[in-house]
């Protein structure tokens, strides 16, 4: 199967869940299969929405945000354009007239970038923007957003999540994974302290089945929580 062929079948589905196999992701982490569509649950797009995916990694929730959210289909001329100013006003945002969203995503580490944009490429995405640099310095500037992810903070968790909520609009979502307790209870403290509500995790433990000798076994990968919490309406 010819390459081309391989991106027209990814951009035929309707669903998230792209195989890990899919992505180029080496050394650095990739939030694997089964945590992207329960993110991406908890996350809730909207058609249009605009999307800060920070800590993006190799790019996995990226690319799934952004093959979501690239199916907008065409509007007049006239919506276009209404769309387009209250978007500029409203959401600061750089690119508008069409009910496709945008996914900004943002890293510090130089070989994650380098994999971010390869799978960019892999997966021929034009509505995605790639900011290299560390949260929370590196959000200045980038407008507003209705969706947050965060994958990554590199120590600066409760900064982050203040400097999310300020950028967030009213009844924006967000959706924090992390692996360790420790993390976990600082994101529900921060999340609180900055003025979220809805606050809820869950923990997923997956499986997956492997063969082993005659039979089949289970191979757990490692427990994720997924915190989620929405900016109240004012």
């Amino acid at each position: 199967m010819s390459e081309q062929t391989k991106v027209n079948d990814r951009a035929k589905r309707i669903v998230p869940g792209l195989s890990d196999e899919e992505f180029v992701w080496g050394d650095v982490p990739l939030t694997k299969e089964e945590i992207r569509c329960l993110t991406l649950s908890k996350l809730k797009l909207e058609e249009g929405s605009r999307v800060l995916d920070i800590g993006a990694g190799s790019g996995g929730l990226t690319v799934e945000c952004a093959l979501l959210l690239g199916r907008g289909g065409p509007e007049s001329e006239a919506e276009a354009k209404s769309e387009c100013d209250r978007d500029i006003k409203d959401r600061g945002v750089k690119k508008c007239g069409t009910k496709s969203g945008e996914v900004v995503a943002v890293e510090r580490d130089l070989e994650a970038v380098a994999l971010v944009r390869s799978n960019l490429q892999r997966f021929n995405l034009q509505n995605v923007t790639l900011v290299e640099g560390k949260a929370p310095t590196a959000l200045d500037g980038l407008g507003y957003f209705d969706r947050v992810i965060i994958g990554g903070s590199g120590g600066n968790l409760e900064k982050i999540i203040d400097r999310v909520f300020e950028l967030m609009l009213p009844g924006g979502v967000v959706v924090l994974n992390c692996i360790l307790l420790q993390t976990l209870a600082e994101a529900l403290e921060a999340l609180e302290k900055s003025g979220f509500s809805d606050i809820n995790f869950i923990q997923a433990a997956i499986s997956r089945s492997r063969k082993m000798g005659s039979g089949t076994a289970l191979q757990p990968l490692n427990p994720v929580f997924i915190v989620s919490a929405v900016k109240g309406a004012g």
